[in-house]
């Protein structure tokens, strides 16, 4: 078997293992290369009948490594030996998994491991400690109530007559006192005093509250023998509102119940037992009353300390009266006279503690029937 090869003959015949070989030999194992992923290229001697040719498939790795080390055939072979799919087996040699960006494994951390829950809001429980919360009108006495009647308003009474009297168990607003102990003659919780009487102007009002002949302190107007003016509220002599001086551009003013007509308008004024208060009002219209004017209405835009200021427009569809009128501040109804006698009326006034659009969120003391 001929073991020479010339580099010079560009086409190759192979023979089979049983002839000759009559020419020199390159093998071109290109399909092998497809089986054999470690080689990049192969340099394999000429071809034989000792089973090392080209159509072998069992060509091994040390083998190919033994061809590769031949000087001799590394020159002028280099393009046509090098395989066209060198390129793959190369990458394939090294394996792109072995450093890979999921090495690190970003669960690794874990993001809940905090939990935000494992602090509960709720573990502080404001009704631990009685299982309710302590409020008035829930109709169960608890903490500093005097009594709780179920609900968180004041009863109005029924009677027409003094004294008036109330249900029992009857309680005011804010479960500080029981309406029916008032008069008794006995301070009793929740009342500031109780002398016993029904004189409004005394000390001690009929509402168990000192009269202290300020703001919304009961009081009358004295007009010897005559009867005072419905309309003209300075007509006479004012009578226990003592102890307010008003402020610029208002007149003190002793407000009180009426039934009366003006200009054929009926007027329905609630203020049993008269309410202390300061005001300015102005009338606009081609029939005002002169009397309709007190104070400077304009000019008084500001209400003393503890009182709020109530502006209010009426309108009659002849004159339009602007009024502004200065109340006193309060927390609950036992700061009102709440059990005062309306003798216009023949009946319970209804001064109590309440907000209204003027003065909101502030509560002063008024009768809701005006």
């Amino acid at each position: 078997m001929h073991r020479f090869c010339s580099l010079t003959v560009t086409r190759i015949t192979l023979g089979r293992e049983s002839e000759t070989c009559i020419l020199p030999v390159m093998y071109r194992p290109f399909r092998l290369l497809a089986l054999v992923a470690p080689l990049s290229f192969v340099l394999p001697a000429c071809g034989g009948d000792d089973g090392s040719s080209g159509s072998d498939s069992n060509t091994t790795g040390s083998e190919t490594t033994e061809a590769t080390e031949n000087p001799g055939t590394s020159e002028g072979t280099g393009s046509e030996t090098e395989s066209p799919t060198g390129s793959e087996s190369e990458s394939e040699t090294e394996d792109p998994t072995t450093e890979g960006p999921t090495t690190e494994d970003p669960t690794t951390e874990d993001p809940t491991t905090e939990d935000p829950t494992t602090e509960d809001p709720t573990t502080e429980d404001p009704t631990s400690e009685t299982g309710i919360d302590p409020a008035c009108g829930n109709g169960m006495i608890e903490g500093d109530e005097v009594c709780d009647d179920g609900n968180n308003v004041t009863e109005i009474s029924e009677s027409n007559s003094t004294p008036m009297e109330y249900p029992e168990g009857a309680c005011i607003d804010n479960c500080g006192l029981l309406l029916g102990d008032c008069g008794n003659g006995v301070m009793d919780p929740g009342e500031a005093c109780d002398d016993g009487n029904l004189d409004p102007y005394d000390e001690c009002t009929p509402s168990c509250t000192v009269n202290d002949r300020s703001y919304s302190s009961p009081c009358y107007r004295d007009c010897g023998d005559e009867q005072c003016s419905s309309t003209n509220i300075l007509d006479g002599t004012i009578v226990g509102c003592d102890a307010i001086t008003p402020p610029p551009n208002a007149e003190k003013v002793c407000l009180e119940s009426a039934d009366d007509e003006v200009l054929n308008n009926e007027i329905h004024l609630y203020f049993a037992e008269g309410k202390c208060a300061v005001m300015a009002q102005k009338c606009e219209g081609i029939v005002c009353p002169g009397d309709l004017t007190i104070g400077d209405y304009d000019n008084f835009n500001e209400c003393p300390a503890g009182t709020a200021l109530v502006d209010r427009v009426t309108d009659s569809g002849i004159v339009t009266v602007y009024t502004k009128v200065c109340h006193k501040v309060c927390d609950s109804d036992a700061d009102c006279r709440w059990n005062a006698f309306d003798e216009v009326w023949q009946k319970s006034g209804e001064n109590r503690c309440q907000v209204l659009p003027e003065t909101d969120p502030v509560k002063i003391c008024v009768d809701a029937q005006n």
